[in-house]
């Protein structure tokens, strides 16, 4: 629903204006995992990395037949599923996994030319794992360069906006002047959308969810939430993503949280107000890609504690 001009200016405002920095992420190796890989007549030093998480079954395409029962995977037991096939493999990944916990995979071809074998790490993590890869051992056809293309595309895309994003706002006004001279308002405005009734929480989450909003401006979608820390650590969101109804992925730019979510008994025994402990997830996409149901899931550093909201929607 469109907000009234000044309600809306102001929404924006008190997300995008604040003159508290974005806390960095660490760099996280699943984020730069691609979805394609060639294998080399002369194997490499370490087998190549593919990501995996609990939620996301991973299906294997190989463009050469596989070696019946040449399968290898390790702790093949916790896998809800593994289901080798003619030139692919499908797999279910446990349930319960360490972040960053690695298994062993291999396979074998049947054609006996080199390589005879490719070798893989699937790493846990908690929400960047890749729904289907494509292996590559014979030279690529046109149309999968021209999805390698499309997906480097995407990627510069996002950085030329996040160094756009950078840039602007080393020299762009604050407050209802920062939001006008965004081009964000666009001819509806800014349209929002009350979460925190419709959301469900993943059970297992490290905080709980005290309200959530969504917000939609021109060629933007933000997530805010507001967080308690029934714990007894502090909280820094490292990374996030929302993960589509047909398992697209949409990375967020650098995310912005105010301050730590502080544990509640902190808060009460401080002086003074406590924090607001908002954290806002913030994806450059337009109405189109974001229309459906979404699951949103972030993690701090050590990716061990994570938050899971299904059912995230935008107006």
């Amino acid at each position: 629903m469109p907000l009234a001009s000044p309600v809306g200016l102001l929404a924006l405002a008190l997300l995008a204006s604040s003159p508290q920095a974005a806390l960095p992420s660490p760099p996280d190796g699943c984020e730069a995992a691609s979805p394609r890989l060639d294998l080399l007549a002369e194997p490499p030093a370490q087998p190549s990395v593919v990501c995996i998480s609990p939620d996301v079954p991973l299906t294997l395409r190989f463009d050469t037949p596989l070696q019946p029962e040449s399968l290898r995977l390790e702790e093949r037991g916790r896998f809800g599923d593994v289901a080798p096939g003619q030139q692919s493999l499908f797999l279910v990944p446990p349930e319960q996994m360490e972040a960053g916990e690695q298994f062993n995979l291999e396979v074998c071809f049947a054609d006996g030319a080199a390589p005879a074998c490719a070798s893989f790490h699937l790493r846990a993590h908690p929400a960047l794992g890749l729904s289907q890869v494509k292996v590559f051992r014979a030279p690529r056809p046109v149309e999968s360069f021209r999805e390698g293309e499309k997906a480097a595309q995407a990627e510069a895309r996002q950085c030329q906006e996040e160094v756009r994003q950078l840039r602007e706002g080393r020299g762009a006004p604050e407050g209802l002047r920062g939001v006008l001279a965004s081009g964000l308002l666009g001819k509806g405005g800014i349209l929002f959308k009350i979460l925190t009734e419709s959301v469900t929480q993943a059970r297992g989450n490290a905080l709980r969810l005290q309200e959530a909003r969504s917000y939609r401006a021109e060629g933007r979608v933000a997530v805010e939430l507001k967080l308690d820390n029934s714990g007894t650590l502090p909280w820094v969101a490292a990374g996030a993503v929302l993960r589509g109804p047909k398992g697209e992925v949409l990375k967020p730019l650098p995310l912005w949280q105010p301050e730590p979510v502080i544990p509640g008994e902190a808060v009460a025994a401080a002086k003074g107000e406590p924090g607001e402990h908002r954290v806002v997830v913030e994806v450059p996409a337009s109405e189109k890609e974001v229309r459906g149901t979404y699951t949103l899931v972030l993690w701090d550093a050590e990716q061990k504690r994570t938050v899971t909201l299904g059912h995230v929607t935008f107006p």
